[in-house]
């Protein structure tokens, strides 16, 4: 059953009818061994901020990227360059078959590994990382904002109203700004921005 995110975005799967896989919009995901179809209420409102916040030519990097949905998403909607970075080595594999499906190979880039990979001169645009807990959102925040170019943005989910406050103390020390909050089913979705 496709699923439209806002007006750009259609997650369709490779069985569903033809039009909806021709659309310039359409995602075709198939998740196999990762997270991420779009089902989820963090993955769509990470889709939804992904929308509102990556400008045409952007630098994306994925963190945590599971099924590669984010990637390939932000590559649809006009990134210049996107990693899609992932710790365990299945989900990458569904990550470069998801990517290779929608014919993104030229713009997203799949590894496997953690954002520590990245030497001190890597900076991206826009860092999207919706992990698995708020202990993993706090611990991952000062790499995430390295990684962030000044005056970039991050949009971090993956964790439940329990560990914002965790959370909210570890962007204060990293030095980000909330910018933005939504939530869903308990789930939260942050914009943080680092300053210029």
């Amino acid at each position: 059953m496709p699923i439209w995110i806002g007006d750009r975005l259609i997650l369709a799967a490779p069985a569903d009818p033809e039009y909806l896989r021709q659309d310039p919009r359409t995602i075709l995901m198939s998740a196999g061994q990762a997270f991420g179809t779009g089902t989820h209420p963090t993955s769509q409102m990470c889709l939804v901020e992904l929308q509102a916040h990556l400008q045409e030519g952007d630098r994306v990097l994925d963190v945590g990227s599971g099924s590669g949905i984010l990637a390939i998403a932000a590559a649809r909607l006009g990134a210049g360059t996107v990693v899609a970075i992932d710790r365990s080595v299945p989900a990458c594999r569904v990550a470069h078959a998801n990517v290779s499906r929608n014919e993104l190979a030229k713009v997203v880039t799949v590894l496997a590994g953690t954002p520590e990979v990245f030497g001190p001169g890597a900076r991206f645009d826009l860092v999207l990382a919706n992990l698995d807990t708020a202990a993993d959102g706090a611990y991952w925040l000062p790499t995430l904002s390295r990684l962030c170019r000044r005056g970039g943005k991050i949009v971090l989910s993956g964790f439940q109203s329990p560990g914002e406050g965790r959370v909210q103390q570890a962007l204060e020390e990293a030095n980000l700004a909330r910018l933005a909050r939504q939530s869903q089913e308990r789930w939260i979705t942050l914009v943080l921005g680092k300053p210029a």
